[in-house]
């Protein structure tokens, strides 16, 4: 718990020093982009409510509104800085970095305690440093959705492996309506069922409940714009929007992941390549450590990938917590301690450059 409060008490110093000795606010970004606060000039808040922080900020504040990219965003984050805005009368960005801090940090405890629990405590300790020096690990503090669905999905595993079913259908119904690759996990229910030999009714309800927080989605959507598919119409504001059409179209995907790339950019990132073949090594140790796990890593790790051609994979990535449980299983062995600080090391370095990019209103994830 400490090196997880101080992980974050870093992060929040890190950027302050920066914007206030070595500013380099992107304010043309600013200007072009959905920004907060909606009107005005950039305040020392707009650095940490950029790109994707500021549609949910929109959502909390203004709601959805048809034919906007906001729409294709998921209800379910914005709809709880909502709530929690208007109980505790904070500002809805308050409201954001407070829950967005809150429930990554439960969800990075729930994470160690899950590894500990079933894959021992060395492996835990060392999955969760990875975990935390991975290169968007920052994201956890801030507006994003990642820090709920990151709890949720880690407490979907664990009431899975527990066997506690209601807990689990709860869960289910939540993930939906957090992100897209929420509607994913009805696959890792049905390999629990078949490894298990298990068709509880408490189980089918979990099954039957993704599928209701899928329509709930939908009918959230039907509710709020008039169209149902409304955020599924709203990725055309985005490159690479995500298709079903390159799900089935292979030779495409390769032909764009090996397109000529640079270190870091939106669509042409050497970064989000690596981050995706890490996943694809990560598979065949995944399918031993667990198929449940596997079959989660191939939809939420793949899908992703192939549908948005790799648009804010590294980000993505941190869904896919089951490859930091394989890495965290391979450093753990004896005599491995160098190369575990050496890969932390690394990947901290990224980190703290993508954070420094991100307050700057410069393309990250």
């Amino acid at each position: 718990m400490l090196i997880i409060l101080a992980t974050k008490a870093a992060t929040f110093l890190v950027a302050l020093a920066v914007l206030r000795f070595v500013p380099c606010f992107n304010s043309g970004e600013y200007q072009k982009d959905i920004h907060w606060p909606r009107e005005g000039p950039p305040t020392l808040a707009t650095s940490f409510a950029t790109w994707d922080a500021a549609h949910y900020l929109f959502l909390s504040e203004a709601g959805y509104t048809p034919g906007t990219p906001s729409c294709a965003f998921y209800p379910l984050w914005p709809w709880l800085i909502r709530a929690f805005a208007r109980s505790t009368h904070l500002t809805h960005f308050a409201a954001g970095l407070i829950l967005a801090n809150l429930f990554s940090v439960a969800g990075l405890v729930g994470f160690h305690y899950l590894v500990a629990s079933f894959h021992g405590l060395p492996t835990a300790n060392t999955s969760t440093a990875l975990l935390l020096a991975y290169p968007g690990a920052f994201y956890f503090s801030f507006i994003y959705t990642e820090s709920l669905f990151f709890l949720l999905i880690v407490l979907f595993f664990l009431f899975l492996i527990q066997g506690r079913y209601v807990c689990l259908a709860f869960t289910g119904l939540l993930l939906p309506l957090t992100k897209a690759i929420g509607i994913l996990c009805l696959v890792p229910i049905l390999f629990h069922a078949l490894g298990n030999g298990r068709r509880s009714r408490a189980l089918l309800l979990a099954y039957y409940a993704t599928f209701l927080g899928y329509g709930c989605y939908f009918l959230c959507m039907w509710r709020a714009t008039g169209n149902a598919f409304e955020g599924f119409e709203a990725q055309r504001f985005f490159p690479n929007q995500p298709s079903l059409a390159h799900l089935v179209d292979p030779a495409g995907f390769l032909a764009r992941f090996f397109m000529p790339v640079r270190l870091h950019g939106m669509v042409d990132s050497a970064i989000d390549r690596a981050a995706f073949v890490a996943l694809l090594a990560s598979l065949y140790w995944t399918y031993k450590l667990d198929r449940r796990y596997f079959a989660y890593s191939c939809l939420a790790g793949v899908v992703p990938a192939v549908s948005s051609c790799l648009l804010s994979y590294t980000r993505n990535l941190m869904m896919c917590f089951p490859l930091f449980i394989v890495g965290g299983s391979w450093f753990a062995r004896p005599g491995r301690g160098f190369s575990l600080w050496f890969t932390i090391l690394i990947l901290a370095t990224l980190q703290v450059w993508f954070l420094l990019r991100h307050i700057n209103f410069v393309w990250v994830a």
